[in-house]
């Protein structure tokens, strides 16, 4: 049996919860990137212990999978039917953004204690670039639905 579209109502709910997850896991998960910076802007990463490094590492990891996995409901969400352009647009990005961030979870190099500078500025630059359209086409969409 075909999944229905959800009302107006639900979506906005729905999306709601997502954004409200991503912003909960961004804020948890800033500290961790925070003190990373720092050590790579100081060229200090040597000085991290190995334990706050692989802290890091687990911390954007699981940020990863938070993102991964709200990404495939994204996906998944039948959105209502006058906005379901607009919502693939909006899956895309957020997808987009949740592989950007694995991109930086894999710049570090745990058994190292090393990043790949390149990579981590790379995905950085894409990760704010993203969760601003992210945040953009949500608005969007939410005039759209309602």
């Amino acid at each position: 049996m075909k999944k229905s579209f959800v009302s107006p109502q639900q979506y906005a709910m729905m999306i709601g919860d997502i954004a409200q997850l991503t912003e909960e896991t961004g804020e948890k998960t800033s500290p961790f990137f925070e003190k990373l910076d720092e050590a790579l802007k100081a060229e200090k990463l040597s000085d991290l212990d190995k334990a706050e490094f692989q802290d890091i590492a687990a911390a954007f990891e699981d940020a990863v999978d938070v993102y991964q996995d709200a990404a495939k409901k994204l996906h998944e969400l039948k959105a209502p039917a006058r906005i379901l352009g607009m919502h693939k647009t909006l899956a895309q990005i957020y997808q987009d953004y949740a592989d950007a961030t694995k991109e930086m979870a894999d710049s570090l190099d745990v058994d190292k204690q090393a990043v790949d500078l390149d990579a981590f500025r790379d995905s950085e630059e894409k990760q704010n670039d993203l969760i601003t359209k992210f945040g953009a086409q949500i608005r969007r969409v939410m005039m759209s639905a309602m």
